[in-house]
């Protein structure tokens, strides 16, 4: 026994009387401590404390400069006598891009060391207590703001004592990050860009990369260009809010790049008005390493298989029945003509497609704020969409019939003729546009903030995929010869199919009312029973009533076109419910979060038929419902019904071109890096995703 004890104290001397770090602490989604380097210290030493953090899988702190939104970690050290306080050795950043915004930040296991220095006249025995509060903003799909507070012990001593884990451990993050160098650089402006050249070796380099240490110097979500030469590297970038004026400060920034393997960065200081001759000729856009944003193919990818679940929504059904109708109709007819039907109905879908992006590229050329369904935000035209839907409704009733050149738009004829397979195609589209189906959202925000080329080249693959079962089916006779013969039930068919018509119609008239108040639901509803009047004149025999329905019908299409907006009824007026809801804005996201309270935004349409499935389904549920009051969650609502350049912006922002959006930010996460949420929305979702996120 007395061995064992002997051998017990041994050990125990072996060991420093003071063992220089926190209790880690777990705050959610990281473990925090502080560490010392050294466990004793000598009067006149240098030694490092840092902030040690380990993150879950998947979540991201933010350096110095956050970039777009964020905000930098923070190790706040209170003073401490006998000691000399250095800068946080900050690591080196990776860029962390979150939809179209980017931000700068680091995963896995960062480590923050400052530098310490002993005054010597600090004497041996001495306790240096370094305290003081810890705080990051851990990001993943939602932004924790997390911190603890600390008190860290440090003796003075005749011999130093070194924490061997904790001593490598910063000077591996030390030897990681930044390196020292005596590195030339230059800034200036030219034709509106921000110019820097870095004068430095540039052998065997890649992946080159500048962060600006100062928020405003560059618009950090810009694509960097960058020119590697034999003498360094000539950087072209878009100037922040910082340099509206002009370069009045000399920017400072790091360098990064990868070179045998290893990542590494250096700071450098710009002298404003320099231009320095790295030798560098081609410039290239620089894709950030680990980027989730989308590129072509995955664009053009998802905008295929989007085009093809657009033709699953409930606001494509009404048109696509009509196309049916001229497939049953030729069900037992020759399959030439069958298949002739399906590519004249593709190309009213690609030419519509086609006049859709022009007009999109030509308004946003113009600087128009405008997206996905910007063409329902015209009064007029959602009243002459709903004129055009209640005459088809009509005429598969059979109350009148069109004569065939007037190309039979909408009639029994207009599933059969190649007029009218043309035109159904086109409509198709039109009607289409208030859905946003899965995978098509990112794609069309891709698609927008894209040159020319790419928008049209991404509308092209959304019509194909919203062209393709239609064309599929004109080749599958065999599928479509299991039909019923000819008969009685064709005519039945046909005006079954003109109560989905009726029904489109009152939904826009619905949307036409909100849009253009009750002078413009009078003027719709007149241009319908003008219609109707030039519907029966037409049909009488005689020049006279043949002119007078002429007339009438001129009346009843000019009439819509008069229709304008009026001051907008919001979806905030007509919600009642037991929690919070206002009108959206980004000062509204401030002001609540400021308050600790957690948001959820709704970017809708009165046109948006999504948007309507939605609230009438999940967001209307009283279980949800129940969830948004227990957790205090406030809902802002983003009415886009008519246009708006402040929703369009934010739409854009987060690579959206249209409606539906739905944002959550968790309580006390300062308005940034917004979670976005599916565009189908399930009552279980939502009432995990307040729950669990105010429970943390």
């Amino acid at each position: 026994m007395r061995l064992l004890l002997s051998l017990i104290a041994i050990l125990l001397c072996a060991f420093p009387a003071y063992a220089a770090e926190t209790t880690p602490v777990d705050t959610g989604e990281v473990l925090g401590q502080v560490v010392s380097s050294h466990d004793v210290v000598t009067p006149g030493q240098d030694f490092h404390i840092a902030l040690s953090t380990v993150l879950n899988e998947g979540w991201h702190t933010y350096w110095r400069n956050p970039g777009d939104s964020g905000e930098p970690v923070d190790f706040q050290i209170n003073p401490v006598p006998n000691v000399t306080l250095g800068d946080i050795i900050w690591p080196l950043p990776k860029p962390v891009p979150t939809g179209p915004i980017m931000n700068y930040g680091f995963e896995g296991e960062p480590l923050f060391p400052v530098p310490v220095r002993v005054s010597s006249d600090a004497t041996p025995g001495d306790v240096l207590t370094f305290s003081g509060k810890a705080y990051y903003l851990v990001c993943r799909e939602i932004c924790i703001p997390e911190g603890f507070d600390y008190a860290l012990d440090v003796t003075v001593g005749e011999t130093a004592q070194t924490d061997r884990r904790r001593s490598r451990n910063i000077k591996k993050a030390i030897a990681a990050g930044p390196r020292p160098a005596d590195i030339n650089a230059g800034a200036r402006m030219e034709n509106g860009r921000l110019l820097i050249d870095v004068a430095m070796k540039t052998a065997g380099i890649t992946d080159v990369y500048i962060f600006p240490v100062d928020p405003g110097t560059t618009l950090h979500s810009d694509p960097q260009s960058a020119a590697t030469g034999p003498r360094g590297v000539s950087f072209n970038l878009s100037p922040g809010f910082g340099l509206t004026d002009g370069i009045k400060a000399p920017p400072e920034a790091l360098i990064t790049y990868e070179k045998g393997g290893v990542y590494t960065g250096h700071y450098i200081t710009a002298v404003p008005g320099t231009a320095l001759d790295t030798g560098a000729v081609n410039s290239a856009k620089i894709k950030p390493s680990g980027a989730s944003g989308l590129t072509l193919w995955p664009a053009l990818i998802a905008a295929f298989i989007g085009g093809l679940i657009l033709n699953l929504m409930p606001c494509v059904f009404p048109i696509i029945s009509i196309k049916a109708l001229g497939f049953v109709n030729h069900a037992h007819g020759s399959a030439k003509a069958l298949r002739a039907q399906g590519w004249i109905y593709t190309a009213g879908v690609f030419a519509t497609f086609a006049v859709l992006t022009a007009v999109l590229l030509t308004l946003k050329a113009g600087g128009s704020q405008i997206g996905w369904g910007f063409q329902l935000q015209s009064p007029w035209l959602v009243g002459l969409l709903a004129l055009l839907l209640f005459a088809i409704g009509l005429n598969l009733l059979g109350a009148f019939e069109f004569g065939s050149r007037l190309t039979n738009i909408g009639s029994a004829k207009t599933g059969g003729g190649n007029a009218g397979a043309f035109w159904t195609g086109a409509l198709a589209v039109i009607v289409a546009t208030p859905c946003t189906a899965p995978f098509m959202a990112g794609a069309i925000g891709f698609a927008l903030a894209q040159p020319a080329i790419v928008t049209i080249l991404i509308f092209t693959g959304l019509a194909a995929g919203f062209a393709l079962p239609v064309l599929a089916l004109s080749y599958a006779p065999g599928l479509l010869s299991k039909l019923p013969k000819p008969g009685p039930w064709m005519e039945r068919f046909k005006e079954v199919l003109a109560f989905p018509m009726f029904a489109a119609a009152v939904w826009l008239i619905w949307v036409l009312s909100l849009q253009a108040g009750s002078l413009g639901l009078l003027k719709i509803l007149a241009s319908m029973v003008i219609l109707g009047l030039a519907i029966w004149l037409l049909a009488r025999r005689g020049a006279f009533a043949k002119g007078l329905g002429i007339a009438a019908l001129a009346g009843a299409l000019i009439l819509p076109l008069t229709i304008s907006a009026s001051p907008l009824r919001t979806a905030v007026e007509a919600e009642s419910a037991a929690y919070t809801t206002d009108v959206w804005s980004a000062e509204n996201v401030r002001e609540y979060q400021a308050q600790g309270r957690a948001v959820f935004v709704d970017f809708t349409a009165a046109w948006c038929v999504t948007c309507k499935v939605n609230e009438l389904g999940a967001l209307s549920d009283k279980d949800v419902k129940a969830a948004f009051a227990d957790t205090n969650t406030v809902k802002l609502i983003a009415d886009w019904t008519n246009k708006n350049d402040v929703i369009a912006a934010e739409l854009e922002r987060f690579g959206r071109a249209g409606v539906p959006l739905y944002l959550y930010y968790g309580p006390n996460n300062n308005g940034v890096n917004a979670q976005i949420l599916p565009q189908i929305l399930t009552e279980n979702m939502l009432i995990s995703l307040l729950r669990e996120a105010v429970d943390k």
